[in-house]
């Protein structure tokens, strides 16, 4: 029986600020080896992938946290805000102080203002610069491309005002950077999640969801966790998605990859194919 892994990729595949650990990619060839799908879920869109990944030979993803998704070299689903969203998210955030960093299909967009703010938090919070692959710094944030998702950064620490505000309209979703939660958060189009991404990718394959396994660290991981018939939380991942998960595994920086692939097979694939 064939298994199709879905994998996070911050706090996941790479631990922040550093490389893919070797036992994480000989692990995840060796699944390969045997028949196993690979796939990435992530928040992060195609332009934003880290070279890092590239000795991986993903059979297609979900990106942008639901709103783009492919699989067998096909894009098999594309959503993004409207221009109404847009207009309404980007004139909210200007009006109330907060500032945007837009996710576009080809690259992110965000102020100078913004990304000082940005780095300024990720080295106080982590001791570390995460390198965004197409990020665009600019103070003329182009909004009349495909936006994908938009990330929301508050340096008075007002998250809980855009939750407020906006959270009947959008999914409102924890940042998982590392960044406060009260100093960032994700604007997602509601509906769409990593969840939603891996149900469509199993339908074109015409598998089971029991076939399905999902490993993550973050907020953004929930849907992905609930909706695969195996969900594993990483070690270093957030409270909120151990209660979720099926099993834990160790830290990302501990062979926690690793030891989810091998559970997988030798307990959960087992499982199945006992039954």
């Amino acid at each position: 029986m064939r298994l199709n892994f879905f994998f996070d990729v911050d706090g996941t595949l790479l631990p922040f600020g550093k490389g893919l650990p070797e036992s994480a990619l000989d692990a995840i060839l060796e699944a390969k080896s045997k028949g196993h799908r690979i796939f990435v879920s992530t928040g992060r869109s195609p332009s934003e992938m880290d070279k890092a990944l590239s000795p991986i030979p993903f059979d297609g993803g979900v990106y942008s946290a639901g709103c783009l998704v492919m699989a067998g070299g096909r894009v098999l689903e594309e959503k993004g805000y409207s221009k109404e969203e847009i207009k309404e998210v980007s004139s909210y955030l200007k009006d109330n102080g907060h500032l945007p960093m837009v996710q576009t299909a080809n690259g992110t967009y965000m102020s100078t203002l913004a990304y000082e703010f940005f780095k300024e938090q990720l080295i106080k919070n982590n001791g570390i610069s995460i390198k965004i692959p197409g990020l665009v710094v600019t103070d003329d944030i182009p909004l009349d491309l495909d936006v994908k998702k938009i990330l929301v950064l508050s340096p008075e620490g007002r998250i809980d005002e855009v939750r407020r505000d906006l959270g009947d309209k959008f999914n409102i979703v924890p940042n998982t950077v590392g960044i406060k939660q009260s100093d960032m958060a994700e604007i997602c189009i509601p509906g769409v999640d990593k969840g939603s991404g891996i149900k469509t990718i199993l339908n074109y394959y015409g598998e089971d969801r029991k076939s399905s396994v999902g490993v993550g660290d973050g907020a953004n991981d929930i849907e992905m966790i609930e909706y695969c018939g195996l969900g594993i939380a990483m070690g270093n991942a957030d409270d909120c998605l151990k209660v979720k998960a099926d099993w834990i595994t160790s830290d990302v920086c501990d062979d926690g990859l690793k030891k989810a692939i091998e559970y997988s097979e030798d307990v959960y694939l087992k499982t199945l194919m006992e039954r």
